[in-house]
């Protein structure tokens, strides 16, 4: 055989090469990614849903601002405290267990907050669907690294955080609709059919993922040997290339840019769930009915959808997540500005909102695509539960902070102007401080 010959076979090789790993990671999506993703749509409603149900529930209880502002900060005090000890009965019972835990127990919870009649009973139930939620996000984070090495993991991330920017297009018009169309029914409330609707169905999603999910690729019946095994050589080519990577728990607490990715984390939180919260009653002071409220919202949760799978895409391309973070950091910092403009024009705060979506979803997605690059397996659970531990305290401030100035100001003005000044901090800090090895 000549020499031109074996110059040929080795692009033919290669080529075939990457698209048999395209393929293998492709399968792996489908079968783990639908799932998850389902889950923390879930997830989302289930944290968030006061932010509709206080829509009613403020006229019904007498509940107000600063009320519903601690109940959503006290969730977020339960899911802190609980964050790291669920990451490490996940490292020692695996996934399936984990999932069945957290979703039965948060499911039943939420549920029960239709029996709340006080402040008190509102406070420690909040404060348990914290704690029940806790470990997650993170949780499912470094699950995906078992499965997904470094080139593969900024879209895996993408795709299941993309569930945070699809939840609103369902919590909206699911809200507007239960509470609309099922008040009085069985002389139940609207925002007591909302708990119901998005806390059971948590029940039945925990016990699929302990039947459909598996802990490990080593424990995959629907991957064959040679699939296990590439699966295994790309992570281990990953984890010889990180080589200076923290290779335990201490370690990883002693990495500043670990505190630092929390810390950024926190900010660019604290615009998501001070919006989560919030947004519903910023359109409801626009002269909007709860039904049109749900409806308004699918449009910057769409766009935000679309955001974050485009640059998603680009930064696993290019393996470049500082300037992505940052510029998309920036774009929601504006789009959080402007609206302050439009505070008397539905339509016009919307292209506001979803400008500001299209930014922070799509910076968020990024974000979480680092920390694993910076952690090796053995601390990679702990380390992922201590930068979201950091980043959810921001959902002690955000709502308390945000229902505070309300309740000072009479608007949401100077709340916005605060929000953007933690995004455009945090842009300024990923690119100041953040990590510069490029993600092999």
């Amino acid at each position: 055989m000549n020499t031109a010959t074996y110059g040929a076979a080795a692009p033919a090789s290669a080529a075939t090469e990457n698209t048999s790993t395209h393929a293998l990671y492709r399968k792996i999506s489908w079968r783990l990614i639908p799932l998850l993703f389902v889950c923390y749509i879930f997830n989302y409603l289930d944290r968030t849903n006061i932010g509709y149900a206080q829509l009613q529930m403020k006229a019904d209880l007498g509940f107000g601002d600063a009320v519903f502002g601690l109940g959503a900060g006290v969730f977020f005090i339960g899911y802190a405290l609980f964050e790291i000890p669920s990451n490490v009965m996940l490292a020692r019972v695996g996934m399936r267990a984990t999932l069945l835990r957290i979703m039965a127990l948060w499911g039943l919870a939420s549920a029960a907050t239709l029996f709340v009649t006080t402040p008190t009973q509102f406070y420690v139930l909040r404060f348990l669907v914290g704690v029940f939620e806790a470990g997650f996000a993170p949780g499912v984070l470094f699950y995906l690294t078992l499965w997904f090495p470094a080139q593969q993991r900024a879209r895996a991330t993408a795709l299941f955080f993309m569930a945070y920017g699809a939840a609103p297009i369902v919590a909206g018009p699911l809200a507007g609709l239960t509470m609309t169309y099922l008040d009085g029914a069985l002389s139940l409330r609207g925002w007591q059919w909302l708990f119901v609707v998005e806390g059971l169905p948590c029940v039945l999603l925990g016990v699929l993922a302990y039947r459909w999910l598996d802990n490990r690729p080593e424990e995959a019946g629907w991957l064959t040997s040679q699939e296990k095994a590439q699966v295994r050589r790309d992570l281990a080519q990953e984890q010889a290339i990180g080589g200076g990577a923290p290779q335990s728990f201490g370690s990883a607490l002693r990495n500043p840019q670990v505190w630092l990715l929390g810390f950024i984390s926190f900010l660019v939180i604290l615009g998501i769930y001070a919006m989560s919260f919030w947004q519903p009653t910023l359109l409801q002071s626009m002269g909007l009915s709860v039904l049109q409220i749900g409806f308004y919202s699918v449009v910057p949760a769409t766009l935000g959808i679309a955001a974050t799978l485009v640059v998603a895409r680009h930064s696993d391309r290019t393996q470049e997540r500082r300037w992505h973070f940052a510029v998309g950091a920036v774009l929601g910092a504006v789009g959080l500005s402007l609206t302050t403009l439009f505070m008397h024009s539905p339509w016009a705060a919307v292209a506001c909102l979803s400008l500001s979506a299209m930014g922070v979803s799509s910076a968020f997605a990024v974000l979480w695509a680092v920390p694993a690059s910076l952690l090796a397996k053995d601390a990679a659970a702990m380390g992922i539960a201590l930068i979201t531990t950091l980043g959810g305290t921001a959902g002690v401030v955000a709502p308390v902070m945000v229902g505070a100035i309300k309740s000072a100001t009479g608007g949401f003005s100077l709340s916005l102007y605060i929000l953007s000044g933690a995004l455009v901090l945090a842009a300024a800090l990923m690119v100041a401080a953040g990590p510069r090895r490029r993600v092999a």
